[in-house]
């Protein structure tokens, strides 16, 4: 509904562009730039489908590949993609105990506010009870004998119909707060059941990442012994770059394909304005050397682990998996041969297809892919070639 919205709106605009001047026409193109508006529905969900079925393709042969070669790297990758599961539910858990404890709070403030008003109308219905016993069993009659003007007899019925009616509705506003509190003491004694389940469903799962932690510190020890001689870490680097130029260059063709909105801003244009994805300090540049002749092509930035990483620029997700040596990785296409990447996150919160604003979240920094501490590894390329991120970003 929000994208046939927005190509009505994107057709109003059209006709209304057309009998203004061009020094107006640009004017209101910038200042729309930012709401990506689908010419197409069909099309583009065409274009998206040839787009996931080409990525779950390439992602099926990297697999595949993957199988025969070092058993150390496969088991590395198994336990970090059973460690990025953990922190997910971790995450969920924590968010359920918050909306949970906030209800509970709330249902507790609903308690209190409902015996108070019991208790100020079981003070007033207990007095008017009273006085009504005094009065006796006939009511009427006795109103009725104590007057001696008879013109103010219709009047004491009238009165007194309006007691009978206001005690009525009180005694029955009595009862129905009682009921609502018999209900909401059942919703509190629920949600503490929901909330001491839910915390140790989130006690189990630190108690398996405690273990999956040494499982994979294990692992991550037997693969970096196995790696002694600088030779042999150049030559996994260059292997999992070859993998990565080799994923890029299929995504680049798969995402060629896409068409993107009218008035879709491009990504030159923000060129030394973009923000960052990420709060931390830059441990390896651009172009610094890595090992032996191998240089960074990207930024390797610190970071803590579970930190929201955030895409540089509105775009669409082309990949979202694990990659070897790069963990979960994510790559975002801009448009016009551009194209960003976020590696090594603890947990990848957009898919293959979605569409992603400028500064939104994506994923969560982390240390898959064998790193020993959380970073991200951050790239940006132009034409499927690396270019210097500090050249495109804004200050931080």
């Amino acid at each position: 509904m929000k994208i046939l919205a927005e190509t009505r709106a994107s057709a109003a605009i059209e006709k209304l562009f057309s009998a203004l001047s061009l020094g107006f026409f640009l004017l209101c193109a910038l200042t729309l730039w930012h709401v990506p508006v689908i010419a197409d529905d069909e099309k583009q969900q065409k274009e998206l489908d040839t787009l996931k079925r080409s990525i779950s393709s390439l992602e099926k042969q990297l697999l595949d590949r993957g199988k025969e070669r070092n058993s150390l790297q496969s088991a590395l990758k198994k336990v970090e993609l059973e460690t990025s599961a953990i922190n997910r539910d971790i995450r969920l858990q924590r968010s359920k105990i918050n909306q949970l404890e906030k209800e509970l709070v709330d249902l507790n403030k609903r308690e209190k506010t409902l015996q108070k008003s019991i208790a100020e109308q079981n003070a007033a219905i207990t007095e008017q009870i009273t006085a009504a016993h005094k009065l006796g069993n006939q009511e009427p009659i006795k109103l009725l004998l104590n007057q001696e003007d008879p013109q103010q007899v219709a009047r004491v019925f009238k009165y007194y119909n309006y007691f009978l009616q206001a005690r009525a509705a009180k005694i029955q506003r009595y009862k129905k707060d009682i009921d609502s509190l018999t209900d909401v003491i059942e919703d509190i004694e629920r949600q503490k059941k929901a909330l001491n389940r839910t915390r140790a469903g989130l006690q189990a799962d630190k108690n398996k990442l405690v273990s999956q932690t040494k499982k994979r510190k294990k692992t991550l020890t037997s693969l970096q012994a196995s790696l002694r001689s600088d030779k042999k870490k150049l030559g996994k680097l260059q292997q999992e770059r070859g993998k990565l130029e080799e994923l890029i260059s299929e995504v680049k063709q798969a995402a060629a394909e896409l068409e993107l909105p009218s008035n879709y801003q491009s990504f030159v244009s923000r060129k030394g304005v973009l923000k960052w994805p990420i709060k931390g300090r830059v441990g390896h540049s651009f172009g610094s050397l890595r090992s032996g002749s191998l240089r960074w092509e990207g930024w390797l930035i610190s970071a803590s682990a579970g930190d929201a990483v955030k895409t540089i620029h509105h775009g669409r997700v082309v990949f979202s998996n694990y990659l070897r040596g790069f963990g979960l990785l994510i790559i975002v296409d801009h448009g016009d041969g551009y194209m960003s990447l976020y590696a090594h996150n603890q947990e990848l919160l957009k898919d293959t297809g979605d569409w992603v604003q400028s500064n939104e979240v994506i994923s969560r920094a982390g240390n898959t892919g064998g790193l020993e501490k959380p970073a991200l590894y951050f790239e940006i390329r132009k034409q499927g070639k690396p270019a210097d991120p500090k050249t495109w970003l804004g200050k931080r």
